[in-house]
């Protein structure tokens, strides 16, 4: 079971939903991937959640909310006794949370429109945060009270400023002979500047105030940072794939070498072994993970040292024991890797993008369907949220509705095509051209299976017969792009809903309108079939959840919502509806007069769509943070 840590809105006792689970991972974010010292959780930011994930367990799941937009930075101090998370929008605030209670503890709300970095140190007493370019903050934070103890200026005054794109600490500041200090050594990094500060945690004060390093001609975009186990040396990771070392006590450049292409995105400094060859992990942004050796200022490759998998690696963090490391990609990828031999595993996929459309087959509940904007399509098993297969186009836009039929994905896309993908293996079986000028928006299979109905950009509404794949029907009444389909159990007619405020139905066999019902002001963004095929329910622009009669051009009754809902979905015994929308609220309503059951947060962006599982047991949404949540329902 997942457990809420913010409380759920009240509901009666006779229906309800809770969140089951929640697919989704940040994986663009550098460094929002964490393996807990407990060696069992690992911890990652999806949207502006923090979710706490078992590893052995995908149904254990903790959510920890606070965050009114997208997390853009994250950080767990050594023990894993604090996580740190920061946000960007208007209210850029650092969370920190209490691990073991589940807790919020403190919020920091000092910095303006985004958090860049987060850093715990060695000894998890100073929290530091650094804001984007904008905000031009770098914060020192007291955990033992949650009061700010530094602040510092990043950027020099003379123009063009360097901006600050990286930071973490590296233990006690040493003196001329080696020796800690009272102070506390940290280093920043951006485009353009590496610099060195030593920060008097009783007073405040900065005795080395951003240093930077004597590097000559050498000049580079920094994009991460570790300090060496002895702390001798500051290592940095840079967007041209090399890796420079820099000696501290005489704040120069000792060496410098070319890693992995497409930029270097993580690092990790592992401790030295037996022998006392300390190792270095650079992940680089093509999906090279490199091993090399660490001796004497200088680094060295090391046979069979280096691995590759999907998407650039921006996450890079070991487990207790250092035999391990978890990792993730921009494409939303969690593997588990082995130091020793590099060896891997998956843990979990994700999309990387705004979900745009789901469905379920329609005799099962095991198992749904669901595009996105990474381009892919992917089949998801329900027992363990694993992916079945995954189906994806390089160069077709965004796939923007999708539908079974019979084992086959048929998915509508924005270049105007179809494309049809093989249910078990995800292969690409055959795509329809032109379907649609400006984008193919709206797509339904027929029960019997034998034609599909599709909705375009500009209004047009269409018949394919699956098998020859001809059109043998076309109807205009639409001036605007068609949002939703629904056709009748009896394969004659069907119900169409669009942005120009129509609701239309139409009798496919004369191939005419048969009823109109016009949305008072706004266009319909989703709507439903009642059982009865008489009844229609509409959610759109004017903010009301509206019920509909075919016979009558009028709204039977309307209910007003706090915010735009942009998706609807019925459930198949006809009893429950449920709305979402921008709000990122998910509302339960039984249809039934329309009562008001109960509402659930989860999503940190708009919903694009809900569907009912064919059983009623679950319920799935998906939007625009990327994240697929599934609801269990209790009727």
């Amino acid at each position: 079971k997942m457990s809420n840590v913010d409380g759920d809105g009240g509901g009666n006792m006779q229906t309800s939903m809770e969140l089951e689970h929640a697919i989704g991972f940040n994986g663009t974010l550098r460094n929002c991937l964490l393996f807990h010292p407990n060696g069992r959780d690992i911890v990652y930011a999806a949207g502006g959640c923090v979710v706490v994930s078992d590893l052995s367990d995908p149904h254990n799941q903790v959510f920890l909310r606070g965050h009114d937009d997208f997390i853009s930075a994250m950080a767990m101090s050594a023990s894993g006794r604090y996580i740190a998370s920061g946000q960007v929008g208007e209210n850029a605030d650092v969370i920190v949370w209490d691990f073991e209670e589940k807790k919020l503890l403190y919020r920091m709300q000092t910095h303006d429109a985004g958090l860049a970095c987060l850093s715990f140190s060695h000894d998890e007493k100073l929290l530091l945060s650094v804001g984007v370019p904008a905000d031009n903050r770098i914060l020192v934070w007291d955990m033992a009270s949650g009061l700010m103890n530094a602040q510092a200026t990043p950027s020099s005054e003379r123009p063009p400023q360097p901006t600050v794109t990286c930071a973490c600490w590296g233990g006690f500041f040493k003196d001329i002979k080696r020796r800690d200090t009272a102070n506390y050594m940290l280093a920043t990094a951006g485009q353009r500047s590496l610099r060195l500060w030593a920060l008097d945690p009783l007073t405040g004060q900065w005795p080395v105030m951003g240093e930077s390093f004597a590097a000559h001609s050498h000049v580079r975009d920094y994009t991460c940072l570790a300090f060496s186990q002895d702390r001798l040396f500051l290592l940095a990771g840079s967007s041209t794939g090399d890796v420079t070392i820099f000696q501290i006590k005489g704040r120069q450049l000792a060496a410098t070498k070319q890693v992995v292409q497409g930029g270097v995105e993580s690092l990790l400094s592992m401790p030295p072994d037996e022998r006392g060859h300390a190792l270095l992990l650079v992940g680089g942004g093509t999906g090279t993970i490199a091993k090399l050796l660490f001796t004497e200022a200088e680094l060295h490759d090391v046979r069979n040292g280096s691995v590759t998998v999907e998407g650039g690696v921006t996450s890079l963090n070991p487990s207790p024991d250092r035999s391990e490391a978890i990792v993730g990609t921009t494409q939303s990828y969690v593997y588990r890797l082995r130091v020793a031999d590099l060896k891997y595993v998956l843990v979990c996929e994700n999309h990387s993008n705004t979900v745009t459309a789901i469905t379920f087959p329609p005799d099962s509940s095991d198992r749904f369907a669901t595009c996105s904007e990474d381009g892919t399509v992917r089949m998801w098993d329900l027992s363990d949220y694993s992916v079945l297969c995954k189906g994806y186009c390089r160069d077709g836009g965004t796939p923007l509705c999708i539908a079974f039929a019979m084992e086959c994905l048929i998915t509508g896309w924005s270049d105007g095509k179809i494309r049809t993908f093989d249910g078990e293996t995800g292969e690409l079986l055959w795509s329809l051209s032109d379907v649609h000028r400006g984008g193919v928006t709206a797509i339904q299979v027929s029960h019997n299976q034998r034609f599909l109905m599709t909705g375009g950009e500009g209004g047009h509404v269409r018949i394919w017969d699956i098998k020859s794949r001809e059109m043998v029907s076309h109807m205009k009444e639409h001036s605007d792009r068609v949002t939703c389909i629904s056709i009748f159990d009896d394969d004659a007619h069907a119900v169409t809903g669009s942005k120009d405020r129509l609701i239309l139905c139409w009798d496919l066999r004369m191939e005419k309108r048969v009823a109109s019902l016009r949305q008072r002001m706004g266009g319909v963004n989703d709507m439903a079939l009642y059982l009865d095929q008489m009844q229609v329910v509409s959610v759109g622009q004017e903010r009301r959840l509206t019920f509909w009669d075919l016979r009558d051009t009028e709204p039977t009754h309307a209910i007003q919502l706090s915010a735009e809902a942009t998706a609807l979905a019925l459930s198949r015994d006809g009893k429950l509806l449920a709305t979402g929308g921008k709000d990122q609220m998910i509302r339960l309503w039984s249809f039934e007069g329309g009562r008001f059951i109960q509402d659930g947060m989860g999503h940190s962006g708009t919903i694009s769509r809900i569907v009912f599982s064919p059983d009623d047991r679950q319920m799935v949404s998906v939007g625009e943070d990327g994240c697929i949540l599934i609801w269990n329902v209790y009727a």
